[in-house]
């Protein structure tokens, strides 16, 4: 296997890509200090090297990047992607922080769904934003249906109605408010009962 090229990523960052199409980082002394250059023939022992670390420099990004928020197995990869990292490590990567409970996609799952409840998102944008974020949808679904996500819907559509016409006198523009209760993401029939039920209640 044989150096291409060297590709500075920062002031202590290198990329070497090899005539194999993989490519490794390294920190710029090293390279300095084994004199690696284009054409260089790269035997086991420095593969190796090399190897350890770029694994390393991933598990130092990856804890960075998780320790003061929870992510997803997705969001880590991309992040890794980005610098870049090798997709076999970034693999390697994620797998050793699920193993050590660095990572859990099901517990940030349902705290992150139990989050869009309380800010009253409709199912639709709960659903949505969840899988934006690289959670499984099959593991999404499963989280929403034992939340009640869906028959709870037109209580978190009543909310917001609440919140956006409790100050306005009897005074209410019908069509507006679907509009906006649409824009949001929430059903029809949702829409429908909330705002019925609204109304009747100050009617009363």
């Amino acid at each position: 296997m044989k150096l291409m090229r060297v590709e500075k990523i920062n002031k202590r960052l290198r990329r070497l890509v090899t005539d194999c199409e993989d490519f490794y980082l390294c920190d710029s002394k090293w390279l300095e200090t084994n004199r690696l250059e284009n054409d260089f023939e790269i035997d086991d022992e420095i593969e190796e090297e090399l190897k350890e670390f770029t694994e390393a420099y991933s598990l130092e990004r990856t804890l960075k990047y998780i320790e003061f928020k929870r992510r997803t197995e997705k969001e880590v990869s991309d992040h890794l992607k980005k610098i870049p990292v090798p997709e076999d490590i970034i693999r390697t990567s994620i797998l050793k922080m699920v193993e050590y409970g660095m990572l859990d996609d099901e517990l940030y799952a349902r705290d992150y769904i139990e989050e869009l409840i309380e800010k009253n998102q409709s199912t639709y944008v709960i659903k949505m934003k969840s899988i934006n974020k690289g959670i499984k949808e099959s593991l999404v679904e499963s989280i929403m249906a034992e939340l009640n996500v869906v028959e709870n819907e037109g209580f978190r559509a009543l909310r917001l109605i609440e919140k956006r016409c409790g100050n306005r006198d009897g005074k209410h523009d019908f069509n507006k408010l679907r509009q906006y209760l649409y824009g949001k993401g929430f059903s029809t029939d949702s829409i429908r009962k909330s705002m019925e039920n609204y109304f009747k209640g100050i009617a009363q």
